[in-house]
């Protein structure tokens, strides 16, 4: 992706978080409603940043959407940048360090949620998580992550 092709006026930024549990090692996805693109796949929760708006802000705001609220993050951690290739298109993922698992309270985006065990991922599966988080390598990256919370 050249810098030219990032800089699109037309260019649409997504973010999403995968959160993850030190007390279970588990991983938080939803699944998305019947009328919403990749319906009733497994993903995260996430969606598009507003005009202006930075990564941060626009992760916070479409957690608090998704999930009715944005829950305690003892650590956030960019983790993949996905680009179309068309390039009008860039979605960041972040893995999110919760301390418990928690129950999220669900818009009318996603249908359902469930923690798993890293690598134990649900079908059909967003291909986007499987781009981001499917693979040796992203797991053991995960596991690095939740290690620096260990006591």
């Amino acid at each position: 992706m050249t810098e030219q092709q990032t800089k699109l006026p037309d260019l649409k930024v997504g973010v999403g978080a995968l959160f993850v549990s030190i007390e279970t090692n588990r991983v938080l996805l939803s699944i998305r409603s019947p009328h919403k693109t990749h319906s009733m796949c497994w993903s995260v929760f996430g969606g598009m940043k507003e005009y202006n708006e930075s990564s941060k802000i626009a992760l916070s705001r479409e957690l608090t959407e998704e999930m009715g609220f944005e829950p305690k993050i003892e650590g956030t951690y960019p983790f993949n940048i996905y680009y179309s290739k068309d390039g009008h298109f860039k979605y960041v993922t972040f893995v999110c360090v919760v301390k418990e698992e928690f129950c999220p309270k669900l818009n009318s985006e996603n249908c359902g949620y469930c923690w798993i065990n890293l690598g134990e991922w649900p079908k059909p599966l967003h291909q986007g998580v499987k781009f981001s988080f499917c693979n040796q390598k992203s797991i053991e990256r995960l596991k690095l992550i939740l290690a620096q919370y260990k006591n």
